[in-house]
């Protein structure tokens, strides 16, 4: 046998005997914070970068008006099938846990014009931002580096990054990492 022949066997014994356990081991997350390195996983923990975009009055909204609360900052758009089905979740989240200390701020990645109807039809009970390109750099700077929709980004009370999501939020799992801060 040739040495590539004795390769063969020598990776089948060692699956066997354990190889395949550490293999999986050394795959598995070391966190259950980070969805997938497309995230910002690096910014757990960190603080939260500061921003200032416009709500639909026009305001200018600053992200520490938030301040010493439990913040869910969700980037989405009107055109996003993933973001429209999150929204009626939040709305739900918003009404149950909102004396608890939760605020749900919603930065669009849109029109305003989309985003006012939008808002009107599902009956929003949270702050909604607007951005447009401006967004974007703001979901940026929370880790997005692939500008994903939706991107929801979870702060403590003291502005540091505890959960980023990438892709739609569920409810199991937004109140899984929600609660220990509430």
């Amino acid at each position: 046998m040739t040495p590539r022949h004795l390769l063969s066997p020598f990776l089948a014994l060692a699956l066997m005997t354990g190889g395949l356990t550490f293999t999986a081991a050394s795959l598995a997350p070391t966190t259950a914070h980070a969805d997938s390195n497309l995230t910002g996983a690096g910014m757990q923990g960190q603080q939260r970068p500061d921003f200032t975009l416009h709500d639909l009055e026009g305001e200018p909204r600053h992200i520490s008006e938030w301040d010493e609360r439990v913040v869910l900052l969700n980037f989405w758009a009107t055109w996003c099938p993933p973001c429209v089905r999150e929204m009626p979740l939040f709305v739900d989240m918003q009404e149950e846990y909102e004396e608890q200390g939760l605020t749900i701020v919603a930065v669009a990645i849109d029109e305003h014009q989309a985003v006012s109807d939008f808002l009107d039809t599902y009956g929003v009970n949270f702050p909604v931002l607007i951005g447009e390109d401006d967004a974007m750099d703001v979901a940026s700077e929370y880790g997005n580096r692939f500008g994903s929709l939706p991107y929801s980004v979870l702060l403590d009370r003291d502005g540091k990054v505890r959960y980023i999501h990438a892709g739609e939020l569920k409810r199991d799992t937004l109140e899984r990492e929600m609660k220990p801060l509430l």
